[in-house]
């Protein structure tokens, strides 16, 4: 049960456990009784899919044991300057500030006094509005996040994407229920590549995934060699 991944503390969940074994020998015992050649059949088949799966569990064992997981700031920088073209935006990256509310005269039209920024206290105010009255919210002006993450529940139908980007802008709108802050602070163009710090968790698991990938390649064979070495194998033809 703990494997399959069920609270053994649980009585549902070991009712439940218990039904479906019970389930799944009944229906084994009934393919041997009706029809042998299939249950045969689904037998092999498990089989073969043991075989595979052990060897799979055997070279990520093996995996964990050599794999290098340091990569250099040297190592990522390379990557990124050799592979800018794998990276090339299909969506805008944007540094912005964006805020849902429920639609509020009084609460709108002070809000709106602020998500401009334009000076310091502007950004605690709205951090205290976010608080207080936001739906959603969002604000980070050292990271970048793409434009469709940022507007996902904004209703963007009848405005232009491109313009609201490429011009910074900086507007409100409402619907039946919600008002909506829109601050563009900055933006990376679509078809050019994101900024290095952006793309270095992706390039992280990509040189890592690299490195696997050579392992198990190197890994499969020995493997199997050496683990057929340790059992007295005979084959009759």
């Amino acid at each position: 049960m703990e494997h399959l991944g069920y609270d053994i503390k649980s009585k549902k969940e070991k009712e439940h456990f218990v039904n479906q074994w019970v389930e799944q020998q009944a229906l084994r015992l009934e393919l041997i009784n009706t029809n042998t050649s299939q249950a045969k059949l689904v037998e092999m088949r498990s089989q073969a899919f043991s075989g595979e799966l052990s060897k799979y569990y055997l070279e990520e064992e093996a995996i964990s044991k050599k794999v290098d997981t340091v990569i250099t700031e040297k190592e990522l920088i390379k990557y990124y300057n050799e592979h800018k073209n794998e990276f090339e935006l299909q969506d805008y990256l944007v540094k912005a500030m964006y805020l849902k509310v429920p639609k509020q005269t009084d609460i709108d039209k002070e809000i709106s006094n602020h998500y401009l920024l334009k000076n310091d206290k502007d950004l605690s105010k709205m951090n205290s509005y976010a608080k207080l009255y936001a739906e959603n919210f969002y604000f980070d002006d050292e990271e970048w996040i793409y434009f469709n993450d940022l507007t996902k529940d904004i209703p963007l139908k009848n405005y232009n994407r491109d313009n609201i980007v490429l011009n910074r802008t900086k507007t409100y709108f409402s619907d039946e229920e919600f008002t909506y802050f829109i601050n563009i602070l900055d933006y990376k163009l679509k078809d050019s590549a994101p900024p290095f710090n952006f793309l270095k968790p992706q390039i992280r698991e990509i040189i890592l995934s690299k490195r696997v990938n050579k392992l198990r390649e190197e890994i499969e064979l020995t493997l199997i060699n050496n683990t057929k070495k340790k059992y007295d194998i005979k084959i009759n033809l």
